[in-house]
């Protein structure tokens, strides 16, 4: 997770995006990998992958594993998390496991994020 978390840290700053969308991020991609680690319930020796895209004012994370089963927010605090960050998330499963994915809006006009 320090390493996912690190990257976003480097992309926010490349991007030169505002500070609470770095913050957003970061907290986003560690609780999406920690999920996708713990309880996605990958066979051994499987890779979690991130994928970043950004934009028209919106950054995508995606966070792709080899596990089945579909994340719920009730089950523990760490989708609530991304729920809370971010603008809209979701999960598109996949052929083998799913990518669970967050969005965050990135514009001076925020509302709820402009601080």
């Amino acid at each position: 997770m320090p390493v996912a978390r690190a990257r976003a840290k480097t992309l926010a700053e490349e991007w030169d995006l505002p500070r609470y969308v770095a913050d957003f991020l970061e907290w986003v991609v560690t609780e999406l990998v920690t999920n996708a680690v713990i309880h996605g319930q990958t066979m051994r020796g499987s890779r979690v992958l991130v994928a970043y895209h950004f934009a028209d004012d919106l950054l995508r994370v995606e966070v792709r594993d080899a596990a089945g089963g579909m994340p719920c927010v009730g089950r523990g605090r760490g989708l609530q998390i991304v729920a809370a960050l971010a603008d809209d998330w979701g999960v598109t499963p996949r052929v083998i496991g799913k990518s669970v994915w967050a969005e965050i809006g990135v514009s001076s006009k925020r509302g709820r994020h402009d601080w």
